[in-house]
């Protein structure tokens, strides 16, 4: 893995302060890095770790100790990574844990557990490793990463020193993705679309990332027309796809409605998601005032929530679709009525 701490984008307080800790030697035993997905948690809990682990004075990691050779190359004895076994970390992987905080240390005085996506321990894996938590053998620091999804549980936050990461700016993100070497026309709408993430504008800049955009974008063109048999296609093609692609695409039909209403309201391209499709978008809008375009943002956040509880996908989708294309053959006045209130 890099060594470099130029390789965290937009983090500079929260770098700050762990560089700071490994320039003093000043570690808390539990560390918890909260923010939401896809900001440079895991890549700065990696360099933190080897940070911990390396044998050299000076800023840290060096990447050239011994110790740090062995990280770079997943090889490292002190270190164990724990991540998500499916959509949990389940109370097997927190035994095998704590089979690895018994041994000694092998090549230096420290070792390093990294917990990633913490919040979605079972409750049994949480509860298990509280005591590891209250009692941590000599030289043992866990770096545990969350979001903001799931809270965790408040015997754990309390047990651990806490550095918040936020979401990067569009025009930071766009630059550091320039940085990185991508177009910078795509780099200046994918950093709109990412939601300020790292990880995602590298997803979404795949010769395929941008696929569920392009879905929302023809179910918004394809609702537009005078009968049902391009909406029936579309939820017979969308309702296919696992829950969360889906919820993925109904994502970025909320970008693509929130984008309506900018163009409506003549606040500035600037304030535009896809800005790539402004064009597109102005020739749309005349068809999604602002009632219907209201309605429509609460009519997929629900379906959303709907497909996220294990909801039938299809009937879900179908719903909204029914709901979307009776909306522009009644008018705004029917959208505004007591039949779907806002």
């Amino acid at each position: 893995m890099t060594m470099n701490w130029d390789e965290v984008v937009g983090q500079q307080g929260a770098v700050d302060i762990v560089r700071a800790m490994l320039a003093t030697d000043r570690i808390p035993h539990a560390l918890l890095f909260s923010g939401p997905s896809g900001i440079g948690k895991a890549l700065t809990a990696k360099l933190v770790a080897a940070g911990i682990l390396c044998s050299a004075g000076g800023d840290k990691p060096c990447g050239c100790c011994q110790s740090c050779l062995l990280f770079g190359r997943g090889a490292h004895p002190d270190f164990i990574q724990v991540v998500p076994d499916g959509a949990t970390i389940k109370i097997d992987q927190i035994r095998m844990l704590k089979s690895f905080a018994a041994l000694t240390p092998s090549v230096g005085e420290a070792r390093v557990c990294l917990i990633e996506d913490a919040e979605v321990m079972t409750v049994q894996a949480a509860n298990s490793i509280l005591k590891l938590l209250e009692e941590p053998p000599n030289g043992l620091v866990f770096i545990l990463t969350a979001g903001t999804g799931k809270p965790l549980l408040p015997t754990i936050l309390s047990r651990c020193r806490k550095v918040a990461f936020c979401l990067l700016p569009a025009n930071a993100l766009e630059q550091a993705l320039v940085r990185k070497g991508y177009n910078a026309e795509a780099s200046a709408v994918i950093a709109h679309l990412s939601g300020g993430r790292m990880g995602k504008a590298i997803a979404l800049l795949a010769p395929d990332g941008l696929e569920f955009r392009d879905m929302a974008l023809a179910l918004l063109r394809d609702i537009q027309q005078q009968d049902m048999t391009a909406v029936w296609s579309q939820s017979s093609k969308l309702s296919s796809l696992a829950a969360k692609d889906l919820i993925s695409v109904l994502e970025f039909f909320l970008y693509l409605l929130r984008d309506l209403l900018v163009v409506a309201g003549r606040y500035g391209e600037q304030l535009l998601y896809n800005i790539d499709l402004a064009q597109e978008l102005a020739d749309l809008v005349a068809d999604w005032p602002e009632g219907r375009s209201m309605a429509a943002v609460t009519a997929v956040k629900n379906t959303m929530r709907a497909i996220d509880g294990n909801a039938n996908s299809r009937l879900a989708l179908e719903d909204l679709l029914i709901k979307l294309k009776d909306w522009q053959e009644k008018g705004v006045q029917y959208v505004n009525s007591s039949r779907y209130p806002l």
